[in-house]
C-alpha cells in the first residue's frame, strides 16, 4: 500500500534506475574532483598562522575576498520583512536568542563570524586578510577555530581546501547561538538531503552562491517558463500521486509533513531559565558517552525527538525590538511568524522558552552581558549588577528595579527532512490524536471532523474535489481555503 505522504510514487524501471545510478556516480565523481583542486596540492608552506593561509588563498582568488566582504556572512545583514515593513536585519546590533546583544558579547556571539579575529571592528572592516578561509573550506575535518595549529597542520589544511561540506556549515549554523558547546538548535545530521546515506547533497545545492559567495536563502529555478521556489524547484508543484495530497500543498508547507520532529540525533535547546543558572550542575550530572542531562548547570532545558508547533506563515516575522514595552504577566514573543495572509501556509516551527530579566519600571527586556568565555554564562548571581552592566553596554536606561518574565521564540524548521516513508500520515494531523492546534490556526474544529448525526461519513475520491465539513452553527469549513476565523 503506498504511503500517503509520498502519494505512492511509481518505482523507476530498470533502465531508469541504471541511468539514475550513472548520473549519481558522475555527479559524485565530479564533486570529488572539484572538492579539492589539484593546484592546492602544490601549495608551499610552512604557514605560521591562519592569516598566512588566507593570504595564500587571496593570491589566486582575489575576487573571492571582495565577494566575502560584501556577503551576508561577513556583513551579518540581510533584507527581511519585520513587523510588517521591509527592513535591514543586522545581527550584530539586533537581539538574538533570548534578547542577547551580539555587540555586547563578542566573545560568545562572534565566534561564528567568518573572520580570523571575530570582533565588531572586523565586521565593519574591509581587510580581506581578516577572512578565515579555512572555517568554510577546510575539508580535512581537522580545523578548529581558536585552537593553535602547527605550521605542518596548517599546510595540510590549506592543501585540502575545497568546496564547503555540510560539516563546515553546521559548525556555525547548528549550535544554539554561542550559548554552549554541543548545545544544538537544529538537527542537520539526520536530514535525508545531507546524509551520506541519503541524497548526499551539499548545502550549496539549496543555497547556491553563483560563484560569488552570496549563498541564497532558498533555491529557485525556472520550470515550464515560470519561477519555482523552495522544495518545488526540485520536486515540482505536484510531487504526489494522490491529487488530494497535492491539494494540501496549497495550504500546507512541505516541511509540515516531511519534518515530523527535531532533535533526533542530538538534544536541542527548548528552554533557558536564568534563575536556575549555577544551581543545577550538582543535581543533574552527565554520563560520559551518553546524551547530556535534561537540565544543565546553566539552566538549559534540553529535549529529544521534539514535536514542532504549527503556525500560518507568509515568510515575514513579528520581532521584539529593544525598548519595546512588554506585559510581564504574559509571554513575550521574541520572534514569530507575521499575521496570516492569503499566501500563508501552515508550517512547522521550533520553540524556545525563556525565563529572563525585565526592567520593572520601564517594562522592557534586559539584555545581560555574559562572561566572555568558559562554561559559566553569567558572572555570578547578582542580578542587579548583571542587569545594570547589560543595559549600560547598549545604552538603554536601567531603573534599578528588575523582575523576571517569560519569553518565547518561534523559528522556522527547514532542516531535518526524513525519508518519505517516515513522513506524517493523515491521522497524525486529523482525528483524535491530531498534533495540530486547530483553534490556534483559526479553525472551529478539525476540517476533516465528521458528525454522524448531521451527515453521512465523508468519502474521499480522487475526483471528489474539496471536502466540506459541517460546522457548529457556522458556515462549513472548506479544507482548501483559508479558515473562517483569522489567526491572531
Amino acid at each position: 500500500m503506498p504511503h500517503p505522504a509520498t502519494g505512492g510514487a511509481a518505482a523507476p524501471t530498470a533502465r531508469q534506475a541504471a541511468a539514475m545510478l550513472l548520473a549519481l556516480f558522475l555527479v559524485a565523481a565530479s564533486s570529488a574532483i572539484a572538492a579539492t583542486p589539484a593546484e592546492h596540492a602544490t601549495l608551499q608552506g610552512p604557514f605560521a598562522s591562519v592569516r598566512a593561509v588566507t593570504a595564500a588563498c587571496l593570491q589566486c582568488h582575489p575576487e573571492a575576498g571582495a565577494a566575502i566582504l560584501s556577503s551576508v556572512h561577513w556583513r551579518w545583514q540581510r533584507q527581511r520583512t519585520i513587523n510588517g515593513r521591509p527592513a535591514i536585519s543586522a545581527k550584530l546590533e539586533g537581539l538574538t536568542n533570548f534578547g542577547i546583544v551580539a555587540r555586547s558579547n563578542p566573545g560568545r556571539c562572534l565566534g561564528c563570524h567568518v573572520s580570523i579575529s571575530p570582533s565588531p571592528q572586523a565586521i565593519a572592516g574591509k581587510d580581506p586578510t581578516d577572512i578565515d578561509c579555512l572555517v568554510c573550506h577546510d575539508t580535512s575535518g581537522t580545523y578548529r577555530r581558536g585552537r593553535k595549529a602547527t605550521p605542518a597542520e596548517l599546510l595540510r589544511m590549506a592543501r585540502s581546501a575545497g568546496r564547503p561540506r555540510p560539516a563546515n556549515c553546521t559548525t556555525c549554523h547548528s549550535p544554539s547561538c554561542g550559548l554552549g558547546d554541543g548545545l544544538q538548535r537544529v538537527d542537520f545530521a539526520s536530514d535525508i538531503h545531507l546524509s551520506p546515506r541519503g541524497a548526499g547533497m551539499s548545502c550549496q545545492d539549496c543555497h547556491p552562491s553563483d560563484g560569488r559567495h552570496r549563498m541564497a536563502r532558498r533555491i529557485s529555478r525556472v520550470r515550464d517558463g515560470r519561477p519555482t521556489f523552495g522544495c518545488a524547484a526540485c520536486h515540482t508543484d505536484s510531487p504526489h500521486r494522490q491529487e488530494r495530497l497535492n491539494q494540501h500543498a496549497e495550504l500546507i508547507a512541505c516541511q509540515s509533513c516531511h519534518i515530523p520532529d527535531y532533535g533526533r540525533t542530538t538534544p536541542v535547546l527548548v528552554a533557558w531559565n536564568w534563575l536556575l543558572a549555577g544551581k543545577t550542575a550538582g543535581i543533574f550530572r552527565s554520563v560520559p558517552g551518553r546524551r547530556p542531562p535534561l537540565l544543565t548547570g546553566n539552566g538549559f532545558l534540553l529535549g529529544s525527538d521534539v514535536e514542532p508547533v504549527y503556525r500560518w506563515d507568509d515568510g515575514s516575522d513579528q520581532v521584539y525590538q529593544r525598548g519595546d514595552r512588554i506585559t510581564p504577566a504574559r509571554a513575550t514573543v521574541l520572534q514569530g511568524p507575521g499575521p496570516r495572509k492569503p499566501e500563508s501556509r501552515i508550517r512547522p516551527f521550533t520553540v524556545q522558552y525563556g525565563t529572563q530579566l525585565y526592567d520593572a519600571r520601564y517594562r522592557y527586556l534586559i539584555s545581560p552581558q555574559l562572561t566572555a568565555a568558559g562554561s559559566t554564562l553569567f558572572p555570578g548571581t547578582d542580578w542587579e549588577a548583571i542587569a545594570r552592566t547589560g543595559m549600560n553596554s547598549f545604552r538603554l536606561p536601567y531603573s534599578g528595579s528588575h523582575d523576571f518574565t517569560v519569553t518565547v521564540t518561534y523559528r522556522r524548521l527547514d532542516h531535518g527532512t526524513v525519508p518519505a516513508a517516515q513522513a506524517l500520515d493523515c491521522m497524525d494531523c486529523h482525528g483524535a490524536s491530531t498534533r495540530l492546534d486547530w483553534q490556534a490556526l483559526g479553525y472551529e474544529q478539525d476540517p476533516w471532523t465528521d458528525e454522524p448525526a448531521q451527515q453521512a461519513p465523508l468519502t474521499l475520491t480522487p475526483d471528489a474535489g474539496p471536502a466540506t465539513v459541517p460546522g457548529k452553527g457556522l458556515p462549513p469549513i472548506r479544507e482548501t481555503i483559508l479558515p473562517v476565523k483569522p489567526d491572531r
